[in-house]
């Protein structure tokens, strides 16, 4: 597992913000928890950006392998 990415999250928790630069890899990976309190992880694009469901929080970001 790699180092999580310095991110600022909105309030809420639904809103992730970060440097794509920090990082050379195409994709980030985030953890999300779940309505259910469960944690998923999800993949997606280093644009620097992310939001999730409402009734999801992103615990962290990191880089993808």
């Amino acid at each position: 597992m790699s180092e999580p990415l310095p991110v600022r999250l909105s309030d809420e928790g639904r809103t992730a913000t970060w440097n794509p630069a920090l990082t050379r890899a195409a994709h980030v990976l985030l953890h999300v928890r779940l309505a259910s309190g469960e944690t998923e992880v999800r993949r997606t694009m280093n644009s620097g950006r992310a939001r999730v469901r409402e009734s999801e929080r992103i615990d962290r970001v990191e880089a993808a392998e």
